[in-house]
C-alpha cells in the first residue's frame, strides 16, 4: 500500500474508534465498524493501531488528573471521550490540513524531513528546512518574502534600491547585510544572524526602531505584544547543524528537544508525563533516523519510548 492509502485507512480507523467510545454509537454503528474491519487485513491492522492509540492517549489523560477514574479500553465517560477525541483529531487531521493550506498558498515548500535550495530571480539564495513554506513577491520597490511556516536561511543579493524583508505572523525582518535565518513557530519568531545584521519590528509597525537590531553571531525571538526578547550570542556552527542533517543540543530541556524533533518526523512524539519535560538533553541527533534518535534518548535518560503507530511515539517515564 502507498503512504497515502495507509494514512487514509488510519484516519478512518481513528474516526471509528472515536465514535465507538463516544457513548453515542448505535448497534448499527457497531455492525458497520465490524464490517469496515472485515474488508481486509490492512483495515483490521489500522483499527487495532487506532484502538491502541486510544488506550495510550487515555492513560496519558488519566496521568494528568490524579483523581480521574480508571480508563478501560472499551468504555470511558463523555468528558474523557471529548478530550481524547480532540487530541486525536488535532494530531490526525488539523495539523496536516494546516500544512496543506500553507503549501497551497506558497511559491516554494518542503515536506516533513525534506530540505531544498532555491535561487530567487534577484540572485538571493534560500535554504528551506523541513516542513517549510514561503511566498515570494519581488517588484521594482522591494523584495518581500512571506514565511508561512517553518525555517529558512537567506543569503541576500546586494540591491540597495530594493529592501529585502521576511514577514511572519509575529514579525518583519529586514536584511541589513548578507546572511540570516528565520524560524517561525506558533509562539514567536526566532532570528539568527550569520553575517552583518538585521532590523526587526511587528507587522503593523510603520518603522524599525534603532534598538531592534540583531548583529552577526546573535539570536533573538520576537513576539507581537512582547517585542524583542533578550539577544543572545550563539554557536553558529551548532545552530546550522540542520543543514548537515543533525540536531545538536547542549543541556536543553527534553520538551524543547522533542518540539524540534517533531518538525522533522511525520506524526508526533508525545510526552505523557510533564515531569519529563525538564530533563536536560545533550547530544548530536541524526535527523534522518528517528529510530536511532529514540534509542539514544532511552539510553541517556530515565524514560522509555513506545512506538504506537508509524505516526505516534509516546515518551514515558520508567
Amino acid at each position: 500500500m502507498s503512504i497515502s492509502e495507509i494514512t487514509a485507512l488510519s484516519d478512518q480507523a481513528i474516526e471509528w474508534v472515536i465514535l465507538l467510545h463516544s457513548g453515542e454509537a448505535t448497534e448499527a454503528n457497531l455492525q458497520q465498524a465490524q464490517q469496515w474491519q472485515n474488508r481486509s487485513a490492512a483495515h483490521r491492522n489500522a483499527y487495532r493501531d487506532a484502538e491502541q492509540l486510544w488506550l495510550e492517549m487515555g492513560l496519558a489523560f488519566q496521568a494528568t488528573e490524579t483523581k480521574a477514574p480508571a480508563i478501560q479500553p472499551r468504555l470511558i465517560n463523555r468528558r474523557q471521550a471529548a478530550s481524547l477525541a480532540a487530541a486525536l483529531i488535532f494530531c490526525a487531521l488539523i495539523t496536516p490540513f494546516s500544512a496543506f493550506t500553507e503549501r497551497w498558498r506558497s511559491d516554494y515548500h518542503t515536506a516533513v524531513g525534506e530540505q531544498k535550495n532555491i535561487t530567487l530571480s534577484d540572485g538571493s539564495q534560500v535554504i528551506l528546512n523541513t516542513d517549510t513554506a514561503l511566498a515570494v513577491e519581488l517588484n521594482a520597490t522591494g523584495r518581500h518574502i512571506k514565511l508561512l511556516r517553518g525555517q529558512a536561511q537567506f543569503t541576500v543579493a546586494h540591491d540597495p534600491q530594493r529592501p529585502f524583508e521576511v514577514t511572519t505572523d509575529h514579525a518583519v525582518v529586514k536584511a541589513l547585510g548578507t546572511i540570516f535565518e528565520v524560524l517561525d513557530d506558533e509562539q514567536d519568531t526566532r532570528v539568527t544572524v550569520l553575517e552583518h545584521a538585521v532590523s526587526i519590528k511587528a507587522p503593523h509597525d510603520a518603522a524599525y526602531l534603532d534598538n531592534a537590531r540583531i548583529e552577526a553571531g546573535q539570536q533573538a525571538r520576537y513576539r507581537i505584544g512582547k517585542g524583542l526578547a533578550t539577544i543572545e550570542t550563539v554557536d553558529l556552527k551548532q545552530n546550522s547543524a540542520w543543514q548537515r542533517g543533525k540536531l545538536i543540543v547542549k543541556s536543553q530541556p527534553l520538551a524543547a528537544v522533542i518540539a524540534d524533533l517533531n518538525r522533522y518526523y511525520p506524526g508526533k512524539i508525545v510526552m505523557t508525563n510533564k515531569r519529563l519535560s525538564q530533563l536536560r538533553v545533550s547530544g548530536a541527533f541524526p535527523l534522518d533516523n528517528p529510530g536511532e534518535v529514540t534509542a539514544m534518548l532511552e539510553q541517556s535518560l530515565p524514560l522509555t519510548i513506545r512506538h504506537i503507530t508509524p505516526w505516534l511515539m509516546l515518551v514515558q517515564g520508567l
